[in-house]
C-alpha cells in the first residue's frame, strides 16, 4: 500500500522542488535583512557591507532551512507486510525507486499524532499532513502486529 501526504511532490522535478522550498525562507530572510537596511540608512549609517554580509548570510541560512525541509518531510509511505518505507518530499520528487523497507516494530497514536517505529528511527505523522490518515495507521498497526507474530514473549 502506499500512502502520500499533502507535501508530496507529485510530478515536479527535484530543480524545481528545491526552488519551490526555498522561496518563502528566502523572502523572509531577505524581507528581514531589507528592513535593517532601510532602518540604518534613514538613520545615515553606512549600511553597504553589513547590508551585503546580512544578505548573503540570511539567503545561505534561508536556503538550508528550505532543503532541509525538503529532505526531512516525509512524503510517502510504502507499506508491505510487516515492513514499511519512508520517502522524503525530496525523495519522491526523484525517478521512481524502491526505498529501502525497515520492519515496523511500534505504532501509538495519540492527540491525532501516530508515532511509529520502522526500523532504526521514529518517525511520527499528523494527521492533517495525510488524506487517508485512518487507512495509514491501520496498515501501520497490522505492519507491527506482522513483524510481531513468532517473537519469543
Amino acid at each position: 500500500m502506499i500512502f502520500r501526504s499533502i507535501h508530496h511532490p507529485g510530478d515536479v522535478s527535484r530543480a524545481w522542488l528545491a526552488v519551490q522550498a526555498q522561496a518563502r525562507p528566502v523572502a523572509m530572510a531577505l524581507l528581514v535583512v531589507m528592513t535593517v537596511g532601510l532602518a540604518a540608512a534613514l538613520q545615515g549609517q553606512n549600511i553597504l557591507w553589513p547590508f551585503v554580509i546580512g544578505a548573503a548570510v540570511a539567503y545561505m541560512v534561508a536556503a538550508v532551512v528550505g532543503q532541509n525541509r525538503v529532505l526531512r518531510t516525509p512524503a510517502q509511505i510504502e507499506v508491505f507486510g510487516s515492513t514499511a518505507a519512508v520517502q522524503s518530499m525530496w525523495e519522491a520528487a526523484s525517478e521512481p525507486i524502491q526505498p529501502a523497507p525497515a520492519y515496523v516494530s511500534s505504532t501509538r497514536l495519540a492527540h491525532g499524532e501516530l508515532t511509529v517505529g520502522i526500523g532504526d528511527s521514529v518517525e511520527s505523522f499528523h494527521r492533517a499532513d495525510w488524506p487517508e490518515f485512518d487507512a495509514l495507521v491501520q496498515a501501520l498497526r497490522q505492519a507491527a502486529e506482522a513483524g510481531q507474530v513468532g517473537l519469543p514473549a
